[in-house]
């Protein structure tokens, strides 16, 4: 059986081509290859039902996003196919704004100029690989933790892949907002204060059943710890600012719309929402393209997108890429 990730790429790969079909044996050849290819198996004939009812919708939706995109981006069949919005907004997006008054403002960063050209890609250099945060809404957790191993690999020139789990789980104490629940990147970075174990000490578990559970950090494992936080760009006015300090420092913790990535396969977006739903991290800039565009390093495994990145068209704020860039002040505890 053909593997549905180059089925739905054979499908969707001309303007013409359409996902949805209302002819049963090609909605069954579907459901059967997605089911394959990421193993699925589900508890009743009930749930498998409504399962492929919604991955029908799904696949609708698909081809409703495919005519939309007006860059070079392709919608296909993902793991989250069979999810609702609703549910796909529950488990893998959940920020929940923060206040920002205190926050530091680097003013030091001039615009880009228009037209400037630039080419530059932190990944492996200032990155660590790619990480799943499973069924649990902790974008947040994961876009502080990645930027603060960034942001110490570019300052120490050490390697170090934090525990998300301990921001996930442990900022939850102190704050309003936190775990599998969602939160933001400033209360993150305002918790890592205190310090941060390696993901090897304190591994990451709310994943599988989306559960925030218990704080069990260790403080004497404590490795890495932030002393502030400083904001780069906080409105679209800001993404030439943005482009500036990627191009010539680093990556940065961003916060998007990613209401429509669920059916993301590759290519440039350029069509999205506007309400800010998840965090993630600004790695990359490339304004030499036919379509210029910013390399997003997401959290939602490498079987999602290309490896696991996204690629935004750069200079009119897609999915509010520049509404909450920040880096991370750190030091060895």
């Amino acid at each position: 059986m053909m593997k549905i990730t180059a089925l739905a790429l054979a499908l969707t790969s001309s303007a013409t081509a359409v996902l949805h079909s209302e002819v049963p044996e090609t909605q069954t050849y579907l459901w059967n290859a997605f089911k394959a290819e990421y193993r699925r198996a589900y508890q009743s004939e009930e749930e498998e039902s409504k399962r492929f009812e919604t991955f029908l919708v799904n696949l609708a939706i698909i081809d409703k996003r495919n005519e939309a995109e007006n860059g070079t981006a392709i919608h296909g069949i993902t793991k989250f196919t069979d999810m609702s919005a609703a549910e796909f907004k529950e488990t893998h997006l959940n920020y929940v704004p923060g206040d920002r008054k205190s926050t530091n403002v680097d003013t030091s960063i001039e615009a880009m100029p228009e037209g400037t050209e630039t080419l530059v890609d932190w990944t492996g250099e200032l990155t660590t690989p790619v990480k799943d945060q499973g069924y649990c809404g902790s974008c947040w957790a994961f876009s502080a933790t990645e930027q603060i191993e960034s942001d110490y690999m570019r300052t120490a020139g050490t390697e170090y892949i934090l525990s998300a789990q301990q921001i996930t789980t442990c900022s939850y104490r102190n704050f309003i907002v936190g775990g599998c629940n969602g939160g933001n990147t400033e209360k993150a970075f305002t918790y890592a204060e205190g310090g941060v174990e390696l993901d090897s000490e304190y591994s990451y578990t709310s994943g599988d059943a989306g559960v925030t559970g218990t704080c069990a950090s260790d403080s004497s494992k404590y490795v890495v710890k932030t002393t502030g936080y400083t904001s780069v760009s906080s409105s679209a006015s800001d993404e030439s600012t943005m482009a500036t300090y990627v191009s010539s420092t680093g990556p940065l913790s961003v916060c998007v719309d990613a209401s429509e990535w669920s059916s993301y396969t590759g290519g440039v977006l350029s069509t999205c929402g506007t309400s800010v739903d998840h965090c993630v991290q600004a790695v990359g800039i490339d304004t030499t393209s036919s379509t210029p565009y910013w390399k997003v390093r997401n959290s939602w495994g490498t079987s999602w997108g290309e490896s696991g990145f996204i690629r935004l068209a750069y200079g009119d704020n897609t999915c509010e890429v520049a509404s909450d860039a920040n880096y991370a002040a750190v030091e060895a505890y």
